[in-house]
């Protein structure tokens, strides 16, 4: 290509501005020099390399600097990486160096993009295309190497990128890699939250996510918990239990529409992380949410019991609650919410609210020994918390002694390599202070062994079936949101399978039940199967003649409607008044009735009260 004159362009690039372009600048004008130029302009940029043609600065100044100045017809580029390493956005620049007659050297590799007779050969444009293709796949390659890197060093709890998660702080280590360390005070924050949605607190026994972010601010702790947001964000963060998947989405910066790169970039990377919350308080707090997510009832303001339980028979929506004063009596119902749609339930039929509430309640309380369990697994003692967590700091002392007596090893063995060392004085200093050590966990140990022993004294104690249901149950009962949390503990599902004037006949799906696997090994040997007091489906037949005295009867067997008067349990057909007027007796002699139960009500009379 024939030369104008000896001036000449200096393209360089460096993707950050730690790095310095002048090494390049300089190499390139002795280069440029060998070749006959002596007059230079410098176009510098730092930029990606994988930017595209529209985002590339650098690029732009090149071509409205040889706009203004036509004599300059030669660039010399260090290699072609320096100026870019997108194939797509390469060939759109080599277009432009073609059809602007502009020169191309690249130093590392003697590349010409024109050859002496001016023209770009075959095996030039062989060339370029090789080169563009090592440029792209080198930055693939480093970003893939990097990314392995980074991956196993948040996996590891190390270099953890990202807004550092409320409860922790950043400390560096002596290979300045940061690491994430609980944050004293903001850690405790954090348990506080937890404990306060799952158990409660004060006046409040299922505290809202707003009650909690109000509380946060009455009891001025740090501005990040007065947010519900917030508070709703912490208590799904699985992080706070040691480890979690990110399942991040953003935007890819080298996807453009004629590209093969995603739109979107997914992270999805294990991290550790020091652990605040106990895997099992964890799981309590998700279920929490997405009961109160999914059985909350917000058709109106008031909180029903069965919100969300209850199934209509017709169209399958959810029964809601209907709150009606009539003659200065109370008659709140339960009705079909697919009443009010577009196209409306034919289902007009009312279920009094306080019977099936009773009824259910009523249903749950038969088995006392599972309702201990879960009044113990909600509401648990305070005592034996405190003891657990006794045990839980002891363990952690333990494990710093542990750690002590470890660093004084490594201090000997280092010590075995330096000279003027008498090694006999650290070694019987070492003796004295692992014996100091040692019985300092001995002490420990037996600590373990007394709490040990009380926590065994103070759980048997909670075996107590009739004080733990005498202490609790009455308070459950005089309690709306108790008794909602208890319900929906217990129940899946409630499906009215019958109901007119006289009898109304439900179907309960149990998701806490009773069954066979609950056994119980004899000091003999035998195995003793309890009787479920409800099973995973258990029925129950209300009979309404009396409307102060409901009767009802309870079966744990599978039952079907024959008509309005009569059942079928298997393989008999029964009218139902018949087995109102049985005794438990009779229930107990005929084989054919062993799952059918009279079952005692419980009159809550809460939904009787609107307020």
């Amino acid at each position: 290509m024939k030369q104008i004159d000896s001036c000449a362009i200096i393209l360089v690039r460096v993707s950050t501005y730690v790095q310095d372009y002048q090494p390049q600048v300089d190499d390139l004008i002795n280069y440029a020099k060998k070749l006959g130029y002596n007059k230079f302009e410098k176009i510098d940029t730092k930029e990606t390399g994988l930017a595209d043609l529209k985002n590339k600065e650098g690029f732009e100044r090149l071509k409205s600097f040889v706009k203004n100045n036509p004599n300059y017809k030669t660039v010399f580029a260090t290699e072609l990486s320096r100026i870019g390493r997108r194939q797509s956005v390469l060939h759109q620049i080599k277009e432009w160096f073609v059809s602007n007659k502009i020169q191309l050297h690249l130093k590392d590799t003697g590349y010409s993009l024109f050859d002496s007779d001016g023209n770009v050969s075959a095996a030039g444009e062989i060339m370029f295309t090789l080169f563009g293709y090592f440029a792209e796949s080198e930055v693939k390659t480093k970003k893939e190497r990097f990314l392995r890197a980074k991956k196993h060093l948040m996996s590891i709890g190390l270099s953890i990128s990202g807004k550092t998660l409320f409860g922790y702080k950043k400390e560096y280590l002596e290979n300045q890699k940061s690491t994430l360390v609980p944050d004293e005070n903001n850690s405790a924050v954090v348990k506080k939250i937890f404990q306060w949605y799952i158990y409660g607190f004060e006046n409040k026994d299922s505290p809202s996510i707003r009650d909690i972010s109000l509380k946060c601010l009455k009891e001025n702790l740090p501005t990040y918990t007065h947010s519900k947001r917030n508070v709703n964000k912490l208590l799904k963060e699985e992080g706070y239990t040691g480890f979690k998947i990110t399942n991040n989405k953003r935007k890819n910066p080298s996807y453009i529409e004629t590209s093969n790169e995603e739109k979107y970039i997914v992270t999805q990377n294990e991290i550790k992380y020091p652990q605040i919350i106990d895997k099992e308080t964890f799981e309590l707090a998700q279920q929490k949410l997405k009961s109160n997510n999914t059985t909350a009832d917000k058709s109106n303001k008031h909180t029903t019991i069965l919100a969300r339980l209850i199934v209509c028979p017709l169209c399958g929506n959810y029964l809601i609650a209907d709150y009606r004063i009539k003659d200065n009596i109370i008659k709140n119902t339960y009705r079909c919410s697919g009443r009010n749609k577009t196209i409306p339930c034919r289902n007009k039929q009312v279920i009094s609210m306080n019977m099936l509430d009773s009824a259910i309640w009523s249903l749950i309380k038969t088995d006392l020994k599972l309702l201990s369990e879960t009044i113990n697994k909600i509401n648990p003692n305070q005592n034996l918390e405190t003891l657990k967590l006794n045990k839980e700091n002891i363990e952690k002392m333990l494990e710093t002694i542990d750690e002590d007596i470890i660093q004084l090893q490594n201090g000997i063995i280092s010590s075995t390599g330096q000279r003027n060392i008498d090694l006999s004085k650290v070694i019987d200093a070492f003796d004295s202070r692992v014996k100091k050590l040692g019985k300092e966990k001995g002490t420990l140990h037996k600590e373990i062994l007394i709490i040990e022993k009380q926590f065994n004294i103070a759980k048997k104690k909670l075996l107590n079936i009739e004080e733990i249901i005498s202490k609790n149950v009455s308070s459950i009962e005089n309690s709306r949101e108790l008794l909602r949390r208890y319900v929906n503990y217990f129940v899946n599902r409630i499906e009215i399978i019958g109901h007119n004037t006289r009898y109304t006949v439900l179907r309960i799906h149990f998701k806490t039940y009773n069954t066979i696997e609950k056994r119980i090994i004899q000091p003999d040997g035998t195995i003793q199967i309890p009787d479920s007091e409800f099973g995973q489906m258990t029925y129950i037949i209300l009979d309404k003649k009396m409307t102060i005295d409901i009767k009802a009867i309870k079966f744990t067997r599978k039952i079907e409607i024959v008509n309005e008067q009569q059942i079928k349990l298997y393989p008999r057909t029964i009218p139902i008044e018949m087995l109102f007027k049985m005794g438990h007796d009779e229930f107990e002699k005929n084989p054919i009735y062993k799952d059918v139960k009279p079952l005692k009500m419980t009159n809550l009379k809460l939904s009787q009260n609107n307020t």
